[in-house]
C-alpha cells in the first residue's frame, strides 16, 4: 500500500465520512478500492457494533471492507503501529470476525462477519 497515496486520502477524509484508496495487490495484481472511514464515523459504528471494542479496530475493519490485506497493509491504511495492527487482527480472528491465511509467509485478512459488512455497507449508502 503506498502511503503517499493513504495520506492523500486522509488528507481529504471527513472525520465523519468515508474515502476510498485505490490498492494493487503485489501478488495477484489486483487494484482494488479500499474504504477508509473518519475517526467520528468509526466512534459511531463502534458504538453500534460490541463486537468491535474501539474506534481503531473499526477502521482496521473498514479496511478489510473490500479486499483482503496483508497486516503490514493494514497498519499502513489505519496509521496505526504493526504490533497494534497484529493484536486486533489476532483477536477479531478468533472472535471469527475476520478469517486469515497465509501466503507466501504473509498473514492475510479478509473481513467474514456479515453483520458488520452490512453496517459498513449501509454507511457508504448514506454518504454517496
Amino acid at each position: 500500500m503506498d502511503p503517499a497515496t493513504v495520506e492523500s486520502a486522509l488528507k481529504r477524509l471527513h472525520p465523519a465520512g468515508v474515502e476510498w484508496v485505490s490498492y494493487t495487490c503485489k501478488i495477484s495484481g489486483k487494484t482494488e478500492a479500499i474504504l477508509l472511514i473518519g475517526d467520528d464515523m468509526a466512534s459511531q459504528l463502534t458504538e453500534s457494533l460490541p463486537e468491535v471494542d474501539d474506534a481503531n479496530g473499526m477502521k482496521i475493519l473498514a479496511g478489510l471492507y473490500s479486499a483482503e490485506l496483508c497486516e503490514c497493509d493494514v497498519a499502513t491504511l489505519t496509521r496505526l503501529p504493526e504490533e497494534d495492527v497484529i493484536r486486533q487482527l489476532e483477536r477479531f480472528t478468533v472472535a471469527g470476525i475476520v478469517s486469515h491465511r497465509k501466503i507466501h509467509e504473509m498473514n492475510y485478512y479478509r473481513l467474514s462477519s456479515e453483520t458488520i459488512r452490512q453496517r459498513l455497507s449501509d454507511v457508504i449508502d448514506a454518504s454517496e
